[in-house]
């Protein structure tokens, strides 16, 4: 079926279907060279004010930031009650698809993920603003150059906005910080999920596999063998006691310095940290996106159940 949006956003299939929004993979006919996009549709299970509040935030702030390494948003409207929001395209992979359970990360490799990743962060802070899920899901690989983009702002939370949104309760079990289950999220909330995603690679298990002490600090220096002084960068990243943890990515950043100028064999290059196998797969998956660009027309689901046949032309009422 050949669903057009808006009259400009060629639909070529679903990328996703979570409990609030639907994503898909569209084409951008009215701009030069058609470049594909991805069109997010909010469509929650239940009514619920707060999450319409966080999708138009969501748009808001991608339209504000401005870096490589952050998808902008491209457009954002309505029709009839549904809510639409156009953003950029990230070819590459979610470094989930990068993890399997047993297999570990090395220890230059984490601190080059952590370097890179917590820079990204830092413009984000910088901004005002805190992500509240960060998690393997919501962070791509670029397929071209090893790249890491940070994705999925639906949970962000503007500091300099309406201070409603900060007491809703979001993020991903196992990875938010524990105060963001009483509503409550800071810098340090970004960091700790940050840490846990570096622990998960480390050790080859998702955090919520992971035992906990009487203080509830998740218990995992055992399960991998790295340095000490890592150890500890990690384990600050994830104390339980917020006024115990960091709070800038800055401070961490200090810390990972001083690692590398004691001697550690690190890495630093985010080019670096890509592993063989992904050079060998880059070619064959770029390959695939111009086949699936190709062969989109054939395969795409429908977007809104108002939708009937094709072709389908949805106007926005402005």
């Amino acid at each position: 079926m050949n669903i057009v949006v808006d009259g400009r956003y060629q639909i070529i299939k679903r990328l996703g279907k979570g409990g609030f929004a639907h994503t898909y993979l569209a084409k951008n006919l009215m701009a030069q060279g058609e470049p594909t996009c991805v069109v997010k549709q909010l469509r929650p299970k239940v009514e619920h004010p707060q999450m319409l509040q966080l999708f138009k935030l969501e748009a808001s702030i991608l339209n504000r930031f401005k870096h490589s390494q952050i998808p902008q948003a491209v457009d954002c409207f309505e029709h009839q009650g549904d809510f639409f929001m156009v953003q950029d395209f990230v070819a590459g992979d979610d470094l989930s698809k990068e993890f399997t359970i047993g297999h570990q990360w090395s220890e230059a490799k984490v601190v080059s993920f952590l370097r890179e990743m917590l820079k990204v962060l830092g413009y984000v802070h910088q901004q005002q603003a805190i992500h509240r899920d960060i998690k393997p899901a919501n962070i791509i690989r670029r397929w071209d150059n090893g790249q890491l983009c940070l994705i999925d702002f639906g949970a962000v939370q503007d500091l300099d906005g309406d201070a409603s949104a900060q007491t809703t309760v979001v993020g991903t079990p196992g990875y938010h910080a524990p105060e963001q289950a009483q509503g409550v999220a800071t810098f340090g909330s970004d960091i700790y999920s940050l840490g846990m995603t570096a622990i998960q690679f480390l050790t080859g298990h998702y955090p919520l596999h992971l035992p906990k002490n009487e203080e509830r600090e998740v218990v995992w220096r055992d399960l991998t063998s790295i340095s000490d002084r890592l150890a500890m960068i990690l384990d600050q990243m994830i104390r339980v006691d917020r006024t115990c943890r960091y709070d800038r990515t800055m401070d961490v950043l200090a810390d990972l310095e001083m690692l590398e100028s004691d001697g550690n064999d690190v890495q630093t290059s985010p080019t670096q940290s890509f592993d063989i196998d992904s050079h060998r797969q880059l070619t064959s998956k770029i390959m695939a996106v111009a086949v699936l660009l190709g062969l989109g027309f054939l395969s795409t689901a429908a977007i809104v159940s108002r939708v009937q046949s094709p072709p389908v032309t949805v106007g926005v009422e402005r």
